[in-house]
């Protein structure tokens, strides 16, 4: 491990599980060299991004072709799994072009000046975005281990480019063991599957395939509908009846101008100075609206508006209905593939891994590619993010929040100083409306006694107006503070008059029983002194009756 860690700070290392290779800048273009085909007019240098201490690989041109590569110091086998990865900064973001590496495919006829578009390669990934197109490729040149065909399988699923121009770190890990693919974005899985699902074209062929000799016979029917053979035409079918027709309903709106055009010569025109009746032809004024047609429904000759003719149907066709002989699509038959061999380890006919090539065409600069990775070891890629793309990353956001924090100080501060002159505008202003009250003609023979009070005035204005608008909304609060109170009074015994209306109810009735009672007791009472009166009236009757008979 001590060995491994080692040489990993080198510009080429050889450790751990298997082969590794990581290749950084920090010694500059050493090992590096330049396509020499005419196309690629981009040069690359070193340079060290803004807020960084780290040198880079940079994209310096716009609308450049870029072609440089280096060979690993010995090939990397993906039979052993295969771990790409590198770090990008898109200091300008990417709005068209390429951002991708080539790993070129071990050949020793391959040297980097020779470098071109169609050199072999195992795998290229990384981000390319240009119009509608944004991803990050993955593409393996696969070898089928049966016709030795070399064809490329493209990523159907593909992670969406990091454009915010920051350093990030892409990985693509191939897992032999598991014939697996994971894309890792700052260590971050973004996409995975299977080699096998997840490429297009697929890596294993189709077992069958259409019989290549297989031909549609001449009698096949292959339209599904046709126009009925049995249909005929309607006799009262009109097919040269007019799509419209005169509105007979039509009338003509009273007040249209008959005799007058609906344009006539304009007679302010001039003929130019400059017309060659020859060259030109004969002068004519420009037409114009007719002015005596302005306030009329309408000029010259009337005609009746038209309207759909009820009675067009058209050129008549058979409908269409289904073909009996109709027979469906016709297709070859399939065949078994006669070069289908399943490929269980696909990664050992990608081709192991030699050089890596940056061979890219872009309309952005500012690219900064570092620390290429090719390793059979996800632990070795993870430790080299770790080492090299983390302190780059803690740095840029330290100064994006450094930023951030000094633009929101700066928008402050500029509200702030806006805010102070706008409130030294309005002051002055203030002053002046001030100054120009005290020196209303009026106030003139009072000019010394009002001295002081100007002073303080003109010194405070804000307080003067602040006073001034109290004094004037002093009534308006009063007026509306006795209109408040008058409403809730009105609406304190109107709730009142609702609150005790049954309670009166009651006691009127309360009140009515017992005078009900004392008007009939009253009445019995009369009754009694009547039946009174007539004993004491018949009483003496009574008692000469009684002496009588008592004599």
């Amino acid at each position: 491990m001590e060995r491994s860690a080692l040489l990993l700070l080198a510009l080429v290392a050889c450790c751990g599980l298997g082969s590794a290779v990581h290749l950084e800048f920090s010694s500059g273009l050493d090992g590096w060299t330049h396509s020499s085909d005419d196309k690629y007019n981009g040069v690359f240098e070193v340079a060290t991004p803004e807020g960084l201490t780290s040198q880079a690989l940079k994209v310096t041109e716009k609308a450049k072709h870029y072609g440089i590569s280096k060979l690993l110091a010995e090939p990397v086998d993906p039979a052993n799994s295969l771990v790409l990865q590198y770090e990008l900064k898109l200091t300008n973001g990417l709005t068209c072009g390429g951002a991708y590496i080539k790993f070129v495919t071990a050949d020793e006829a391959f040297t980097p000046s020779g470098l071109k578009d169609d050199t072999p390669y195992s795998v290229m990934f990384g981000p390319d975005k240009c119009g509608s197109t944004n991803k990050v490729h993955l593409i393996l040149r696969h070898k089928s281990p049966k016709t030795g065909k070399i064809e490329e399988k493209h990523l159907t699923k593909t992670p969406l480019v990091e454009t915010d121009g920051k350093t990030h770190v892409y990985t693509a890990i191939l897992r032999a063991d598991k014939n697996s693919y994971a894309i890792l974005i700052d260590g971050e899985e973004k996409q995975a599957g299977s080699l096998f699902e997840d490429f297009s074209p697929a890596i294993n062929p189709p077992r069958t395939i259409p019989d290549p000799e297989d031909k549609k016979p001449e009698d096949w029917v292959d339209e599904a509908k046709i126009p009925d053979p049995d249909a005929q035409k309607p006799e009262d079918w009109d097919e040269d009846a007019p799509r419209t027709i005169d509105d007979e309903a039509a009338v003509k709106p009273e007040g249209w101008l008959d005799d007058e055009p609906a344009e006539v010569d304009d007679s302010s025109a001039e003929k130019p100075e400059d017309w060659d009746e020859e060259e030109d032809g004969d002068w004519e004024p420009p037409r114009i609206p007719n002015p005596k047609c302005k306030d009329a429904p309408g000029c010259g000759e009337w005609k009746r508006p038209t309207i759909p003719n009820p009675a067009y149907k058209g050129k008549w066709s058979a409908p269409i209905v289904d073909n009996p002989a109709y027979k469906g699509v016709w297709k070859p038959a399939d065949i078994p593939n006669p070069d289908y061999e399943e490929d269980s380890d696909p990664l050992t006919n990608i081709g192991k891994v030699g050089a890596a090539a940056i061979e890219i065409w872009t309309m952005d600069d500012g690219y900064f590619f570092d620390n290429v990775v090719v390793s059979n070891s996800e632990e070795e890629a993870a430790q080299v993010r770790e080492d090299k793309w983390a302190p780059k990353k803690a740095l840029e956001d330290a100064k994006e929040a450094k930023d951030q924090a000094e633009a929101k100080a700066k928008a402050d501060a500029e509200a702030a100083k806006t805010k102070t002159e706008a409130a030294a505008v309005a002051d002055n202003k203030l002053k002046e409306a001030v100054s120009a009250v005290f020196d209303l003609p009026f106030l003139k023979p009072l000019e010394a006694q009002l001295k002081p009070v100007r002073a303080f005035c003109e010194a405070k204005p804000v307080l003067v107006l602040g006073g001034l608008v109290a004094l004037l909304l002093l009534p308006i609060s009063l007026l509306l503070t006795r209109r408040i109170s008058s409403q809730q009074d009105e609406v304190g015994e109107a709730k009142k008059e609702d609150a005790t209306g049954e309670d009166d109810d009651e006691a009127e009735e309360a009140e009515a029983k017992p005078a009900a009672k004392s008007s009939k007791k009253a009445q019995e009472e009369i009754e009694e002194e009547e039946e009174e009166e007539e004993e004491e009236e018949e009483q003496p009757k009574a008692g000469a009756r009684r002496r009588a008979r008592r004599d």
